[in-house]
């Protein structure tokens, strides 16, 4: 497990080059990402040019990235359950631009939850069987 990263650092990514980063902007996932268990600090990204979506991007492997969505957009009704305080963190759902099958789908049931706050993150399987990991997007809300 990597330590939390706590002074600036220059990263080089393929797709967002060379990236400046102050501690106060990356998010330390104690766990990693699922698959990604050994990396620790990530920094979400905001273009433009792909609104609505974000990246979240690997602070240890830059070059390893996970496009973002709010499930709110997808799912409008979305309800994470309890254990989760929409008020002091907030909620993505990781996306798949092509699952094989031409569809671009997200995983409603593992979000991604960032509070700012404490600049933490995790990525959570929710207990409940209502949402799947790879929920169709047909159209944003």
């Amino acid at each position: 497990m990597a330590n939390r990263i706590t002074t600036p650092v220059t990263i080089n990514s393929s797709q967002f080059g060379e990236v400046e980063l102050q501690p106060d902007n990356i998010f330390y996932f104690e766990n990693g990402m699922l698959g990604f268990e050994n990396l620790n600090n990530f920094v979400l990204i905001s273009d433009d040019d792909i609104v609505p979506f974000k990246w979240l991007m690997s602070v240890e492997e830059p070059d390893i990235m996970f496009p973002l969505i709010s499930p709110w957009l997808v799912l409008p009704d979305y309800d994470p359950g309890k254990g989760i305080d929409i008020d002091k963190q907030v909620l993505f759902a990781v996306v798949t631009f092509n699952d094989g099958k031409g569809h671009i789908t997200c995983n409603l049931k593992a979000p991604v939850i960032l509070s700012s706050l404490e600049l933490l993150g995790e990525q959570r399987i929710l207990s409940f069987e209502r949402y799947h990991v790879d929920h169709i997007i047909n159209k944003l809300a």
